[in-house]
């Protein structure tokens, strides 16, 4: 959830409580303009302990639900991995691949290009979309395969290592 998401939940909340910005920037010791920035999404950056108390005050609470708003994954991934190619690279063949773990040959470059320049965000909902259409592969063993060919491939994110 976006803070901008959660600035509008607090707005409703203060509101039907009765407060203004005022009494609820004194209640949690930030100032109105912080309460005003936060309700209109127009406030950058605010710590976790901070908007936790602003939250708890208010009688709402973080909760941590799936991403929305990025449908197709699996399909923006195998775009984005086939940007540069000649040959594109399917959604299909990507999640076949995924759930094997066989990378194949004519379709190596466009891994690197997963591994090394694809947003995570996709590459990890694009395994996650793979995994609910697989009958064998688990999202986990789908990042095994990732970080198999990172290696392999030599890729240079850390982060598959």
């Amino acid at each position: 959830m976006r803070l901008s998401e959660i600035g509008a939940r607090i707005r409703k909340q203060r509101s039907d409580l009765g407060l203004t910005q005022e009494q609820l920037a004194r209640l949690t010791e930030l100032s109105r303009t912080t309460i005003n920035q936060l309700e209109n999404g127009t406030l950058s950056d605010l710590g976790y302990a901070k908007l936790s108390h602003v939250l708890g005050i208010l009688g709402l609470d973080l909760q941590a639900e799936p991403a929305k708003g990025l449908n197709h994954a699996l399909a923006v991934a195998a775009r984005t991995a086939s940007t540069s190619y000649k040959t594109p690279l399917s959604p299909e063949v990507l999640a076949q691949m995924l759930e094997s773990g066989e990378a194949r040959p004519e379709f190596r470059p466009h891994l690197m290009t997963l591994l090394d320049e694809t947003p995570l965000p996709v590459v990890v909902k694009a395994v996650y979309e793979a995994a609910q259409n697989s009958s064998t592969a688990t999202p986990r063993k789908m990042i095994r395969h990732l970080a198999s060919w990172a290696n392999e491939l030599h890729a240079h994110r850390t982060v598959w290592g």
